[in-house]
């Protein structure tokens, strides 16, 4: 497949600027153009990536780094469903995570949204399971190499 990319050049809500690149293979399933799967897939990507940089303010005693981290991503998440309604004035009196549970009860029902959810397990699931036969066969490897070197 052919690569794309994309450029996001920003502020963040203090005013800093922000650069993202990103360069990768845009699958075309969510939309026939312009690169939106690829920024789900970077944005997914971000995301679970994110558990590397938690260790360490958890060794400093911040055990509650994760559980900000996620509240913090449910947060825009709850902005993104803000921005995407027709009707946002209606939504003032909602918080953002709010309006993530609500999305939770009710879009959930859709069963298109569910097939879209269903096939990203399926393909969260079979990482998983690559990642823990990598892993084996490591491991098998290492066994293997002490076995011979003690013959």
């Amino acid at each position: 497949m052919e690569k794309s990319w994309f450029k996001v050049h920003s502020v963040d809500r203090k005013g800093n600027d922000i650069m993202i690149k990103c360069e990768g293979v845009d699958d075309q399933e969510l939309a026939h153009f312009g690169g939106l799967d690829l920024h789900v897939k970077a944005t997914k990507t971000l995301i679970s990536d994110s558990q590397n940089g938690m260790s360490f303010p958890e060794k400093e005693g911040d055990y509650n780094i994760g559980n900000k981290v996620v509240a913090l991503y449910l947060n825009e998440i709850g902005e993104l469903l803000r921005n995407l309604s027709i009707d946002s004035d209606y939504l003032t009196e909602y918080s953002n995570i709010d309006l993530v549970k609500m999305y939770l009860e009710n879009e959930l029902k859709n069963p298109e949204i569910v097939r879209v959810i269903e096939k990203d397990n399926a393909e969260i699931q079979q990482e998983r399971e690559e990642i823990e036969q990598e892993e084996k066969e490591m491991w098998n490897g290492f066994v293997e190499g002490l076995k011979n070197r003690d013959m």
